[in-house]
């Protein structure tokens, strides 16, 4: 009998604590910030520069200040800039990795998603998927692929103008003929922002 009071105490316990913090089932945004790798990675015009990493921190900052997840590639430049932003922000990031081996992301990444693959291409396909929408500065042959991903399954991506790269070449236009999704030009930080939330 004591037993079985004991359990009842314990359930009345926990629905009280469950009243009292309800959980928020709502789910997050989670929006991908993409673009050129670090110098280090890239070294010569295709690394990022300090004005594009300034620029991704800042979006990071922003999307983490209005509670949307950062997802990014989990590497260095661009991606390892948003993802400090984010944790600045207050935010969660999380880092898509090629491979089955964990932290060899950033250490701004909260959550590392392994791909299982070593092959190119299979990370980039992972970020996109699990993004609502996409933030580009500049970016090579990979940020290419991501846009070309995200634009067949009509994901919003918008690029922050003068980064350069692919970002720059594609902004205000349509990929191919079929017209699914056009690039969407943003003059600043914020304003990647407030675009990218507005269309999701």
């Amino acid at each position: 009998m004591q037993r079985k009071y004991i359990t009842c105490m314990k359930k009345k316990q926990l629905t009280k604590i469950k009243a009292e913090k309800p959980l928020d089932q709502k789910r997050k945004l989670q929006i991908g910030v993409i673009g050129s790798a670090s110098q280090t990675e890239y070294p010569g015009k295709g690394g990022a520069s300090q004005a594009m990493e300034k620029a991704a921190e800042d979006i990071g900052f922003l999307l983490a200040q209005r509670g949307a997840v950062v997802v990014t590639g989990g590497k260095g430049g661009i991606m390892e800039a948003a993802a400090r932003g984010a944790k600045r922000g207050g935010g969660v990031t999380v880092g898509i990795i090629k491979g089955n081996r964990r932290r060899t992301s950033n250490k701004f990444t909260d959550v590392e998603v392994l791909t299982g693959m070593e092959a190119d291409g299979m990370d980039e396909l992972f970020l996109v998927l699990m993004s609502d929408a996409l933030i580009v500065l500049g970016g090579g042959a990979g940020t290419l692929q991501e846009i070309a991903i995200a634009y067949r399954n009509k994901k919003p991506v918008v690029v922050l103008g003068g980064m350069g790269g692919w970002g720059e070449k594609l902004v205000g236009k349509f990929v191919d003929e079929r017209q699914l999704v056009k690039l969407i030009r943003a003059k600043t930080p914020k304003d990647a922002v407030t675009k990218v939330l507005s269309l999701v």
